[in-house]
């Protein structure tokens, strides 16, 4: 939009007997009249917890971020199509949010979940179980079919997980 700027600030903190700290923030706002809000009003448009390494916990991610897709698709070429082909398939975004991410549900079959655990993505019998049969351990992506790799399959003949290079989760819709 043309009639939003963008601020990076950089904010010493002077912490009691834990030494001084920086941080940048970047601060989006609404141009009104092209005036830039004063110093003690900026509390008021970023907030943001510091720990004592310098460090800032990130804000939480927002439902309305870039996971447009609404249609997934779970294939294998590998081993996790011969050990899990019931969890193979389309999944489709679920109306409701699990963990402040969207979840999804597969639309035939035997109705499996995939959603976000602080494990990473799982595909399960039920949202929020624990226990599954198609992992990714990659918690920085807020939509799953951004991530490129790392994806495991539960091989129950053994009862370890294994990797499977050719298991992707694609967006189809």
């Amino acid at each position: 939009m043309e009639n939003m700027r963008m601020i990076s600030l950089c904010v010493f903190l002077l912490l009691v007997a834990k030494g001084t700290y920086a941080l940048t923030i970047t601060v989006k706002y609404e141009d009104i009249g092209g005036a830039i809000p004063p110093m003690h009003k900026l509390h008021q448009l970023v907030e943001a917890k510091v720990d004592a390494s310098g460090g800032a916990i990130p804000p939480l991610n927002n439902l309305t971020s870039s996971c447009s897709c609404d249609k997934l698709l779970l294939s294998s070429l590998g081993p996790a199509a011969i050990f899990q082909p019931k969890v193979m398939g389309i999944y489709t975004r679920s109306y409701t949010s699990y963990n402040q991410h969207h979840s999804y549900r597969q639309n035939y079959g035997a109705d499996y979940r995939l959603y976000q655990l602080s494990s990473g993505w799982l595909v399960g019998d039920k949202r929020g179980a624990n226990s599954g049969y198609v992992h990714n351990p990659d918690t920085s992506q807020t939509c799953p079919y951004l991530i490129q790799s790392g994806w495991l399959y539960y091989n129950s003949v053994y009862g370890v997980w294994y990797p499977d290079t050719t298991l992707v989760l694609r967006c189809i819709q």
